[in-house]
C-alpha cells in the first residue's frame, strides 16, 4: 500500500511541477527582501522564539516525528534510525490551536504575516541526515529560521547541490521543488523554525490552478488526520 502510494506521490509531483515550471523561473535560493520582506520581524525577535521552543522541549513534552504525522514521509524521516521531530503551529492555514498555545510569542508574531500558510519546529537529532528530495508544490516557498546550531561539525542544507551554513537568528528561502538535503553530522541538536510562504502567482489561470491545489492539500491534510497526530 506505501509503495503504491508513494508511486502516485511522484507521478502527481512530476505532473504538477511540470506545469508550474512552465510559468515560473526561480533560482534555488531565492532573496529575501523581494520574496519575504517580512523575515525581519522574526529575525528581530529570534530570542524569544527560540525561548519558547526550548521551554516546550525541556519540558518533557514528546513531539513527533515527521512520519508519525505524515507516513509518507518514512523514506527521509525513518531513514537512519535517527529522528527528525516536527511541532507543527499551522497547517495550510489552519492553526493547530493547542501546539500553537505552548508557543504564543511566536503565534502571534506569524498572525501579522499575512503570506504564511504553514509554520512548524523541526529537530534534528545529532548524526541526522535527511536524505535527497524536493516538494511536490511550487505554490510556496520555503523559510528557514535558525534557532539553535551546532558549534561544531558540518550542519547545513544543500539546495540543487548548493549548501547554506545556517547561523543562530539568520534566515535562508528556498525553492522546496529543487532537489535539496540536510547533514547534521554533529553531536548536536540543530532546531529551526520552517515556513511555508505563499507564491504569487503569474497570470489568471496559474492563480485558479494554484487555489485548487492549494485547496487539496488542506483536504488531503484533514483527511490524514494530521492534527491529532501533530498533538504534542
Amino acid at each position: 500500500m506505501q509503495k503504491n502510494r508513494n508511486v502516485i506521490f511522484k507521478l502527481f509531483r512530476d505532473a504538477n511541477l511540470k506545469l508550474y515550471n512552465s510559468s515560473i523561473k526561480t533560482p534555488a535560493y531565492l532573496d529575501l527582501e523581494e520574496y519575504f520582506p517580512e523575515y525581519k520581524i522574526l529575525e528581530e525577535n529570534w530570542l524569544d522564539i527560540k525561548k519558547e521552543i526550548e521551554r516546550v522541549i525541556d519540558s518533557g513534552k514528546t513531539l513527533p516525528k515527521f512520519h508519525e504525522i505524515d507516513d509518507g514521509q518514512e523514506y527521509i524521516s525513518d531513514n537512519d534510525g535517527l529522528s527528525w521531530h516536527l511541532l507543527n503551529l499551522l497547517l495550510y492555514t489552519m492553526w493547530h490551536k493547542k501546539n500553537a498555545e505552548l508557543c504564543p510569542i511566536t503565534t502571534s508574531l506569524l498572525k501579522k504575516i499575512k503570506s504564511v500558510k504553514s509554520a512548524y519546529f523541526s529537530i534534528l537529532e545529532p548524526g541526522k541526515h535527511i536524505p535527497p528530495h524536493k516538494g511536490p508544490y511550487k505554490g510556496i516557498i520555503r523559510y528557514q529560521l535558525a534557532i539553535s546550531v551546532p558549534k561544531k561539525g558540518e550542519c547545513k542544507i544543500l539546495v540543487d547541490g548548493k549548501p547554506y551554513f545556517w547561523k543562530e537568528g539568520k534566515s535562508v528561502l528556498f525553492d522546496d521543488t529543487y532537489t535539496h538535503e540536510v547533514v547534521n553530522s554533529t553531536s548536536e541538536y540543530r532546531i529551526a523554525l520552517l515556513l511555508d510562504v505563499k507564491r504569487n502567482m503569474p497570470g489568471f489561470f496559474m492563480r485558479q490552478y494554484d487555489s485548487f491545489v492549494f485547496r487539496l492539500i488542506q483536504f488531503l491534510v484533514i483527511l490524514n488526520n494530521t492534527f491529532s497526530k501533530s498533538k504534542v
